[in-house]
Parts: C-alpha cells; sequence; structure tokens
C-alpha cells in the first residue's frame, strides 16, 4: 500500500486536517501501515499539486487556521483505480528474524533477552487491538445497517492483526519456554518443521 492510496481512501470517508490524518493512522491502520506527520504533510502536498485533494481553510479564533483537505473527483477516480488493481508483493524485512538467524553467536540468556523484547511488543500491539475492537462494537451497536456495512473492511483487517500477532506471540512463548529448558534443539526444530509440512 502507498502512503498516496491510503490517504486519498481516508479522505473518500471524510474532509480532514494533515493532523487528523496523523491521529486515524495511528487509531486504525497503524498495525499494518504507520505513517509519520511530515510524511503526510509531504504528500498532501504532492497529491494537491496534482489535483487529486483540495483543501479549504477553516478560520480558528485561537490558532492559526485549519487546512481541511479533501479528495477530488480525480483523487476518488485513482483511489478506486488503485483498489481494483492486483496488490504486488511486497518483500518482507523482519529485523528479528535477521537477528536470530544469526543467534548461533549469541548466549542463551541474550537470544531470550531478545524473544522477551519481541513478547513485550507483540502484548502492548495485542491490548492495542482489544481497545480498537472495544470501540468498533460500540459504534456497531448504535450504527445503522449501511455504516455497519462500511465496517466490514476495518474489521477485515483487524481479523488479519489479531490471527497473525496470536500465531506470532505462541510461537515467541514456544522459543522462549523451550531455550530456557534448554530444548531448543536442531533436530527438535527439523522434526517441527517436517511435521507442519507434512500436513499441508
Amino acid at each position: 500500500m502507498s502512503l498516496r492510496h491510503a490517504i486519498l481512501g481516508f479522505l473518500s470517508v471524510r474532509p480532514m486536517s494533515g493532523y487528523d490524518l496523523k491521529r486515524t493512522f495511528d487509531q486504525s491502520v497503524r498495525h499494518f501501515w504507520s505513517a509519520d506527520q511530515a510524511a503526510i504533510y509531504r504528500m498532501l502536498s504532492e497529491l494537491e499539486a496534482d489535483g487529486l485533494v483540495a483543501h479549504e481553510r477553516i478560520a480558528q479564533e485561537t490558532r492559526p487556521d485549519r487546512k481541511l483537505f479533501h479528495a477530488t473527483a480525480s483523487g476518488l477516480s485513482a483511489l478506486d483505480e488503485w483498489l481494483t488493481a492486483s496488490a504486488p508483493a511486497v518483500p518482507r524485512r523482519e529485523p528479528l528474524l535477521v537477528k536470530l538467524f544469526f543467534s548461533g553467536r549469541l548466549t542463551s540468556d541474550e537470544v531470550q533477552g531478545l524473544l522477551r523484547d519481541e513478547l513485550d511488543a507483540v502484548n502492548a500491539e495485542m491490548s492495542a487491538f482489544k481497545t480498537y475492537v472495544a470501540g468498533m462494537g460500540a459504534r456497531a451497536e448504535s450504527a445503522d445497517a449501511e455504516r455497519r456495512a462500511v465496517m466490514i473492511g476495518p474489521l477485515v483487517t483487524l481479523t488479519n492483526g489479531v490471527r497473525l500477532g496470536v500465531a506470532y506471540r505462541a510461537w515467541l512463548q514456544g522459543l522462549l519456554r523451550e531455550s530456557s529448558a534448554g530444548t531448543l534443539t536442531a533436530e527438535r526444530l527439523l522434526n517441527e518443521l517436517r511435521a507442519a509440512l507434512d500436513a499441508e
């Protein structure tokens, strides 16, 4: 996904300022696509130069004027074209996996430290998912059928994040348990891999 199309997607829902967009990213898609404030403002400038978004100035009494951006007809057309195009495969980059690949240089305690740090991060993400789901559940209860239908897309992405998070956490916990017990051996891992592949 490109930042360009993510912004067009959010602006197809409602007009937003750059600040609103950053907050919306953080409260909705951060678990699979993050964006910093500076990148959002740069992209808004590019999109406006390309005629895909426009803005209006909203006067504020005690603060500088607020720029409220909305997608233009051309922007909505570009978004729809992107939504229906096949998604290219994206190369994965997993820092922990690179470290674990070379973990033969580490002590057992150092490996366990890496796993614990990652587990803490996963647990924090799963806690954030609980907050998202609670909020969406509350909104769904008061929403009409059309609004609930619009919620399906975000909920699909949450099911992906939650299921991957549950599996990833279980994998980390298993590695940590075995490393602590001294049972994390090449033979055991090969047996696990063979069993998983034979079950396919």
